[in-house]
């Protein structure tokens, strides 16, 4: 029997607050930030691809010229979904658990190649509702905080109601390892934000 994938939650989010959207986008462009997510996501070892998974609001508010995301296997998850894949290889599914049935029956193959990382993308539903899952194995999280005027700071409206006293954060080496990419360890600037990349591990 194949071994799972590791299945990793990945977000930015604003601090203290943990708020991740305000009016059904991103209150903020963060070049280094999208360039780790994608980065993150796409890497995966020789002769495997990673896998992402997403709310139809999510694959909604990607422009279309960037979806489906490429150099991973796209997954839609909505509950009228009739579990098939599309003309451009996207899965569309009707929950996670069928997914992962899926995948599994699959020995976690698709098409060429064996499955890497499985990594959840969006939005607060599902993040929400597959933070305590017990076979996710750790949260890629991209703790943000706005340093500009107060008057200008973003109104979000939509929250991860997530509880990290049942995860301890892991080592920045840890993190490096996982993702198998350069992480910077120092917060990053960019224009009113400032922002540093952490993992957080289940405590047992």
């Amino acid at each position: 029997m194949s071994a799972r994938p590791k299945i990793s939650l990945i977000v930015a989010a604003l601090q203290p607050s943990m708020g991740i959207g305000a009016k059904g986008k991103l209150p903020w462009r963060l070049r280094q930030e999208m360039k780790y997510f994608k980065d993150v996501t796409t890497k995966a070892k020789e002769g495997y691809v990673n896998a992402v998974i997403m709310g139809r609001k999510t694959w909604d508010s990607i422009p279309q010229k960037f979806r489906p995301l490429p150099g991973r296997v796209n997954v839609i998850l909505s509950r009228s979904n009739k579990n098939e894949t599309d003309s451009d290889g996207v899965l569309h599914y009707n929950s996670f658990d069928s997914v992962m049935s899926q995948f599994e029956a699959d020995a976690y193959r698709v098409g060429e190649k064996r499955l890497d990382k499985i990594f959840i993308i969006g939005g607060s539903q599902v993040y929400n509702s597959l933070v305590l899952d017990p076979r996710v194995d750790n949260l890629l999280v991209t703790h943000i905080n706005y340093v500009g005027e107060e008057s200008e700071k973003p109104e979000m409206d939509t929250f991860l109601d997530w509880d990290l006293s049942k995860w301890k954060q892991a080592e920045h080496k840890s993190l490096a390892e996982f993702v198998d990419i350069e992480v910077p360890q120092v917060p990053i600037t960019e224009g009113s934000y400032s922002y540093n990349y952490t993992m957080w591990e289940k405590l047992h």
